[in-house]
């Protein structure tokens, strides 16, 4: 368009004088007047439909921000740095015909190369150039805050949450009453997305009383999309965890998490208000916005040993650090972003400030992280959704007939302890993420990247086992953690295999650690022994 505009003007400026001639109109030159009023108005031309055009799309992009319709503003965001490009082209050869022009004797308009030079170089060093350094953190940014979440539902409707094609069947039952917020908007698209809009919540309150067997023709007790944390009996909490997204048929949307965010941490280069670099909290909140589940208060991430030191457990090489122990032995050691840890923590308790200390360690760790690792691991960590506790494992454990003929499931307790143990899982699969994103379980061997949710969940249940709370309130010497009755079924030996050989460098005593040991059980890697782990508390 741009190039069709110039020619244009070359061709309505270097036209006859509008005299009737059957002579050839003879070809004109730069160097004469006609030619040079032409270069000068195909240059102005262009530089009008290049403001026009940026005008237009900072309008969108302002009434986006203004009107919180983050879903919108971070799919275009995606396009940012193609359209920097497209307006520094632009620019350029806007001021290249201006040029042309004033090196041919139009020396009348030297401001105008003055001051479209200056709008190129601004266009150009402060715009296009950061937008592309950016562009990973900016697909980061999308895959962190429109991946698949976790949203509570009511226990009666486990068993309709299930595939793709129910929830599409689903969608067109029921027309929810509940209206979206601005956030979810998809916005304007050339293309529009497939996939159900509506949140499934608002779809699944609109069914009322149904059972799986009249929708489907199935009758499960729970879906194939839905987490069991085992805590109906202990905590009497009547619901379940739905995780849902792309796969299941919706259409990406960023978590409503955003709508409590500061507006500083949602620009394209997030700063903090004390200047601070905002993407590893950006990208932080992002994922913790979706991935909580129904307790997050329960979860353990002891990285101050306090939960230990409560115990009255004295942790092995207590002169190591625990987050120190966490930096060095990282594969993004030395971990240079680590000197933010303490301003990080501040932010993250001001945002969870009604969440246990455990969660913003968590988070505090996991924000650190992504300031430190490779924009491609972070991508390929979020499309392998290492963010979200395995659903695999948690069908296996609550319902293992839905794999095989076996029927030996987990008990509750056991069920809460793999819920209670993911983020030590999650931290884990990035501080230690493998070459490349890819893991080899043998030297033939090669898989995706796995959470080591099994070993976690074995850690944090051996450390529940090996000290018991006396009726005085005292801690005391316990019996140590049974072995489960699931323990030695293939299926587990198979999972180990791939976790551990997903993790790179010595992740066993840092994980120990976090989860409430004293250090790594001797004999755990080498299933299906299962060790026997008392602890005698401090006095």
């Amino acid at each position: 368009m741009a190039l069709y505009l110039s020619l244009f003007f070359f061709t309505l400026f270097s036209a006859s004088n509008g005299q009737q001639t059957t002579a050839p109109v003879p070809i004109t030159h730069i160097t004469d007047n006609r030619g040079r009023t032409a270069l000068l108005w195909s240059s102005i031309g262009l530089a009008v439909l290049t403001s026009v055009l940026q005008g237009i799309i900072s309008t969108v992009v302002l009434i986006a921000e203004e009107q919180d319709m983050w879903t919108f503003r971070f799919r275009i965001a995606k396009f940012e740095h193609w359209w920097w490009t497209a307006v520094g082209t632009l620019l350029m050869m806007s001021f290249g015909l201006i040029v042309i022009s004033f090196l041919a004797g139009n020396n009348n308009d030297s401001v105008g190369v003055l001051a479209l030079s200056t709008a190129t170089a601004i266009v150009i060093v402060r715009y296009a150039i950061p937008s592309w350094r950016h562009r990973y953190y900016i697909q980061s940014r999308w895959l962190a805050w429109t991946g698949p979440s976790r949203t509570a539902i009511s226990y009666r409707y486990g068993p309709v949450c299930g595939t793709d094609r129910h929830w599409e069947r689903l969608s067109k039952m029921v027309r929810p009453t509940s209206a979206a917020p601005p956030s979810d908007d998809w916005g304007l698209a050339l293309k529009p997305q497939k996939g159900i809009a509506e949140d499934p919540t608002a779809i699944l309150n609109g069914l009322g009383e149904i059972n799986s067997s009249m929708i489907f023709g199935q009758n499960w007790e729970i879906g194939p999309c839905v987490y069991d944390d085992g805590f109906r009996g202990d905590y009497n909490i009547n619901s379940l965890s739905l995780l849902w997204g792309s796969a299941t048929g919706f259409r990406p949307r960023v978590s409503r998490a955003i709508n409590s965010m500061p507006q500083s941490l949602l620009k394209s280069r997030p700063f903090t208000i004390d200047g601070y670099n905002g993407e590893g909290l950006c990208l932080a909140m992002g994922i913790l916005g979706r991935n909580k589940g129904l307790l997050p208060r329960e979860i353990v991430f002891d990285s101050d040993d306090s939960i230990k030191q409560s115990r009255g457990v004295r942790r092995e090489n207590a002169l190591r650090g625990t987050i120190s122990e966490l930096e060095n032995t990282s594969k993004w050691a030395p971990r240079p972003n680590k000197v933010m840890r303490s301003y990080y923590k501040r932010a993250l308790e001001e945002q969870y400030g009604s969440l246990p200390s455990s969660f913003t360690a968590a988070a505090t760790e996991l924000a650190l992280i992504f300031l430190d690792c490779s924009p491609a691991a972070i991508q390929q960590w979020l499309s392998y959704k290492l963010e979200q506790q395995s659903l695999e494992v948690n069908i296996q454990m609550s319902r293992p007939a839905n794999y095989s003929l076996e029927n030996i499931a987990a008990t509750e307790k056991q069920l809460q302890t793999l819920y209670r143990a993911q983020y030590v899982s999650m931290i884990l699969s990035i501080n230690y993420w493998p070459p490349s994103g890819v893991s080899r379980a043998s030297p033939t061997e090669r898989h995706p990247v796995y959470r080591p949710d099994l070993y976690c969940f074995a850690l944090l249940y051996l450390a529940e086992g090996a000290v018991q709370e006396a009726k005085d309130g005292k801690w005391q010497k316990g019996a140590g953690a049974l072995k489960p009755e699931w323990w030695g079924k293939d299926w587990v030996k198979a999972r180990l295999t791939l976790e551990a050989s997903s993790l790179q460098g010595n992740w066993h005593e840092c994980a120990a650690w976090l989860l409430g040991l004293k250090g790594w059980p001797t004999g755990l890697e080498d299933w299906p022994h299962w060790p026997v782990v008392i602890h005698e508390p401090d006095s």
